[in-house]
């Protein structure tokens, strides 16, 4: 219940308005009620300039969305990609029992929300089939955007290492 005269927009953090206007790609084509419901499970972690988010190597048993900020991806001390607000890191946590791939690290000051698999997991249990078929498409989605991706670093790259004489 809301007092003091606050009103719920009063105490809707900013970037929970902004995803229910614009859902990041991992929620997208879910209720407006099924958002709301599934960013409350997220647990907010502030972070500075610099600090670690994500170790490379750690057992993988969440996700994290940006709300605020930037992070940059990094893997042997080589930048891989710089994501911002509405990007999911880890989308695949519900499935995968790996360890992580890559090193995240806060650029300034940033805001992510932590999804843990076990919630997660209940989230979807409570919910009809179509809800968790939606967002594996929306996981598969962001899979293949992250692939494309790749491929045009991967032919910037080579044919850079094709025009370079020095080879």
């Amino acid at each position: 219940m809301i007092d003091d005269g606050q009103t719920e927009r009063d105490v809707t953090p900013d970037y929970i308005r902004r995803f229910l206007k614009e859902p990041p790609l991992l929620l997208r084509n879910f209720h407006y009620e099924d958002i709301m419901e599934f960013l409350n499970l997220g647990v907010e972690e502030r972070f500075m300039q610099d600090d670690v988010i994500i170790n490379e190597s750690e057992y993988v048993n969440s996700a994290f969305l940006i709300a605020e900020g930037k992070v940059s991806i990094w893997k042997d001390n080589i930048q891989l990609a710089v994501l911002s607000e509405g990007n999911f890191l880890g989308e695949t946590f519900l499935f995968s029992k790996n360890n992580r791939m890559a090193k995240v690290v806060s650029e300034g000051e940033s805001l992510l929300l932590q999804f843990k698999r076990y919630d997660a997991l209940n989230f979807f249990r409570k919910k009809p089939e179509k809800l968790f078929n939606i967002f594996t498409r929306n996981i598969i989605e962001i899979q293949q955007q992250k692939i494309s991706n790749m491929n045009v670093q991967l032919l910037k790259l080579k044919k850079r290492l094709l025009n370079d004489t020095g080879w």
